[in-house]
């Protein structure tokens, strides 16, 4: 794949999915194991405070040569970033004897030790997702309240910051979704399974609690998406068992 052809794939799944992303104008980067694919940010080099106006982990698309893509944040390292592409992409080969693989990976067992890894990996995640959330809030916040009820085809992301004095709901912006993404994408190598709901609350002394919500219980209204996209992702990412009320939801909507 050369680069052409990567930057068309990518402006392909941009506009496939709605992004607020251009798709004109693309550059990419080769790696070892495909290309990184980014809008590029003029920057005036003369000006010393120019970087302030540098977007901050706005997406970068990966695109093995197997035409697998994954979106993810500025805010990663990219060496890092691509590491973690060209691992993925070394064991999709293996397992799938060169077949082409558009999309999320398969999700295959995980030895202990391995399990350790990705939860550690996952985890670790955790972190500039809540630093971008951070730096969203107004002056003086004590508490954010973060809630994400993400699919592979629709997203729900709601944000709320307190104090003693007042509570404001802030708009989720798409740099940090990109980073949820990838979360979720780790959290997916998991036995149990991708999240269906993380749930963040940080205080602003940066004490951070995460749970990822399986449908142990059902989920609140405003936070449910609609049947056909639980199913979609149930397609990409098969699990052992589904809680029954949901089940009953995907099945019956409504019930």
């Amino acid at each position: 794949m050369d680069a052409a052809q990567a930057i068309s794939l990518v402006a392909e799944w941009i506009r496939s999915r709605g992004l607020d992303y251009p798709t004109e104008g693309l550059a990419a980067d080769r790696f070892e194991a495909g290309w990184s694919v980014y809008a590029p940010v003029d920057v005036d080099e003369t000006d010393p405070m120019a970087f302030l106006d540098m977007p901050v982990g706005r997406s970068v698309f990966l695109v093995g040569d197997s035409g697998r893509i994954e979106e993810v944040s500025s805010s990663i390292p990219p060496q890092q970033a691509e590491e973690r592409f060209t691992a993925r992409e070394r064991a999709a080969r293996s397992s799938d004897g060169g077949m082409r693989i558009v999309g999320p990976m398969p999700h295959d067992p995980l030895a202990g030790d391995d399990i350790d890894v990705v939860a550690a990996e996952a985890s670790m995640l955790i972190e500039p997702i809540v630093q971008q959330l951070a730096l969203l809030g107004p002056p003086e916040w004590e508490w954010l309240w973060a809630e994400f009820a993400f699919t592979v085809s629709a997203e729900i992301a709601h944000l709320r910051f307190s104090s003693y004095h007042r509570s404001v709901v802030v708009p989720v912006p798409e740099s940090v979704a990109a980073l949820v993404r990838e979360q979720r994408g780790i959290v997916a190598m998991m036995p149990a399974g991708p999240w269906w709901r993380l749930l963040l609350t940080v205080t602003n002394r940066g004490e951070t609690t995460a749970n990822y919500d399986y449908g142990d219980g059902p989920f609140p209204y405003d936070r449910l998406l609609a049947p056909e996209h639980y199913r979609n992702d149930l397609e990409a990412y098969p699990r052992p068992s589904v809680p029954a009320w949901l089940a009953r939801y995907i099945d019956r909507p409504g019930l």
